[in-house]
């Protein structure tokens, strides 16, 4: 039987992995299989979804490669598995959950227009628009963002499917043809960007769209410790802006219209100091003159630095 194949990455978010695989048991539109790639390695994700209704193949990687990597190799297990039945590969984050009618109308909206990838709007916890899709078409980029929450969009550009430019990956259904041409998911990001880089190799092809009409709500976990949180989001900043860097000067698009925004936004985050500005002049660098995403080992230095035990913040 033909069908579609979700690929999930999770580290370390073991209720999160859960919520989203009862969430696809619930889809309207079954899908054939969920390959879910831990990146903790520890058989807990393994063992709690043992029970779960849907077919699920959980692959242990303890190296923690990657959300890139975890997708790549989630990828290639599906298409070695399920062959010729594989219609699809739906890639997610672990935090999303998805409404039951979601498969669906993703479904009929990329058949309108006969699209080899399509995704939908994302949700904070507030039912506020948490990310959309860059549209490809430039009237439309100031229009969706004076959207507030998912039904603004709708009301601002209207029901029918929206070619894009580019596409966070929490939550984008690709068919099979379309990843046989472009690929898959690099694995030198490290952090945040592997997946618009991707998703721009499929705009690329004008295979890309998205629709107003699916909204799926984007749920990672309350911090619990502020400290290791903090830490954590500026590590995970500095990947994004060297990755962004990377695609800014080094990737066909407009990216590099949006790279001064992200620098003032982590510096509105994590302040203005000597370290801050070391950090994000080692990035700009390293991605726009070094040409290197940042799981590359120029993006180790801002990593090795911060972890330093004398380093404090």
């Amino acid at each position: 039987m033909k069908g579609i194949v979700v690929v999930v990455v999770t580290f370390r978010r073991l209720p999160e992995i859960v919520r989203l695989v009862r969430s696809l048991e619930a889809s309207t539109h079954p899908v054939l299989a969920c390959v879910v790639i831990d990146h903790d390695g520890v058989g807990e994700v393994r063992q709690a979804l043992l029970g779960e209704g849907l077919n699920v193949r959980v692959v242990e990687d303890s190296s923690n490669p990657g959300p890139g990597a975890g997708w790549a190799n989630g990828a290639r297990l599906a298409l070695a598995e399920f062959g010729e039945n594989l219609e699809a590969l739906w890639f997610l984050d672990d935090d999303v959950v998805i409404p039951p009618d979601s498969l669906r109308i993703l479904l009929e909206e990329k058949a309108k227009v006969s699209a080899g990838a399509i995704a939908p709007l994302l949700s904070d916890s507030s039912g506020d628009l948490w990310a959309f899709p860059e549209p490809r078409p430039p009237t439309l980029r100031p229009v969706i963002r004076k959207a507030k929450v998912p039904r603004d969009a709708l009301d601002l550009l209207g029901s029918e499917p929206i070619e894009f430019c580019w596409a966070t990956g929490a939550c984008l259904l690709v068919d099979r043809g379309v990843i046989e041409r472009v690929g898959f998911h690099r694995p030198d990001f490290w952090m945040l960007g592997e997946d618009l880089e991707y998703s721009m190799r499929i705009a690329l092809l004008r295979e890309g769209f998205f629709t107003c009409r699916v909204v799926v709500p984007h749920l990672p976990p309350p911090a619990s410790d502020h400290v290791a949180a903090r830490r954590s989001d500026y590590l995970k900043f500095s990947s994004l802006l060297q990755n962004l860097s990377y695609i800014s000067f080094h990737v066909r698009g407009h990216m590099w219209r949006y790279l001064p925004g992200n620098f003032r936004r982590f510096f509105r985050t994590h302040g203005v100091s000597l370290e801050t500005l070391r950090d994000a002049a080692v990035c700009l660098w390293s991605g726009a003159i070094g040409g290197h995403p940042s799981g590359h080992i120029s993006g180790q230095q801002v990593r090795r630095r911060y972890l330093e035990p004398e380093v404090r913040r």
